[in-house]
């Protein structure tokens, strides 16, 4: 996940794990998915891998979302790589896939002399709006939005996501919502939801929910580390499973409190 637009990234990992887009069946090779594999990569390094997946052929396959070109990829790449085979001792193929707006100019690997590195590099745009569509599958109605044609099927695409369940139709216009800036198709996105009379219910949209949740428990992890230095493992345990009621009355206490303590409650 870059640096940049990581906003964007997280958007797809989610999509990639919960609806299980015909393209995640491309990248496995048609190789079953045994188990996702989400986990820390060395602190000291501050990694952590998007999507790794363990394959039922007992190898790794690791998958990057780029919304921005890093011209650092390759070296990110070669560690997560290494610190990844290191774990779990097996193969491991990577894939880095570019969703961002400008032309993809990152190299699919680099020749350190006797160290190589490589993976699989592939822009989204290089795969067709309808063939996406076709699938059938909610999570490849959103990842045609990016795709080539995309940006001119959105009204049919919505269409399509209309006829699904209230459930997966919530879930793909809120996932188009969140990416649709990647394609500046915010205003014809927005127009097109209301002539067709779609909505999005924030109330009972979980997405939503845990975006605004993420947001702001974010920012109060940032005061309380200005405040009081590197949180302890007790304080980021608390900010990861807060609910969206506990934030602003943290913040308000942040105000007048004195101690870490007397802003998220007693160990």
């Amino acid at each position: 996940m870059n640096d940049g637009l990581p906003y964007y990234d997280a958007v797809v990992k989610d999509l990639f794990q919960k609806d299980h887009p015909s393209l995640l069946d491309q990248l496995t090779g048609g190789v079953k998915i045994k188990a996702f594999l989400n986990v820390d990569l060395a602190k000291v390094l501050e990694r952590r891998a998007d999507l790794v997946l363990l394959l039922a052929d007992q190898t790794i396959l690791h998958i990057e979302f780029q919304s921005t070109n890093d011209k650092d990829m390759a070296y990110r790449a070669g560690i997560y790589c290494v610190l990844l085979g290191h774990r779990h001792r097996c193969r491991v193929r990577q894939v880095v896939l570019y969703i961002g707006q400008a032309k993809m100019r990152m190299a699919a690997g680099v020749d350190l002399g006797e160290t190589k590195i490589a993976y699989g590099l592939l822009d989204i745009r290089t795969l067709e709006a309808e063939a996406l569509m076709a699938s059938g599958r909610p999570g490849d109605l959103v990842l045609a939005m990016l795709a080539n044609g995309g940006p001119d099927r959105v009204a049919e695409i919505i269409r399509r996501a209309n006829e699904l369940s209230a459930s997966e139709r919530q879930r793909v216009l809120t996932q188009m919502l969140l990416l649709c800036g990647l394609r500046r198709l915010t205003g014809r996105l927005t127009m097109e939801l209301k002539s067709m009379g779609a909505t999005i219910d924030i109330a009972k949209n979980e997405i939503l929910r845990d975006w605004m949740r993420d947001g702001q428990a974010g920012l109060i992890r940032t005061l309380l580390e200005t405040k009081y230095g590197e949180l302890p493992t007790w304080a980021d345990e608390r900010l990861a499973h807060a609910k969206l009621s506990d934030l602003p009355r943290w913040a308000k206490k942040f105000v007048t409190a004195t101690t870490l303590e007397g802003v998220l409650g007693k160990k």
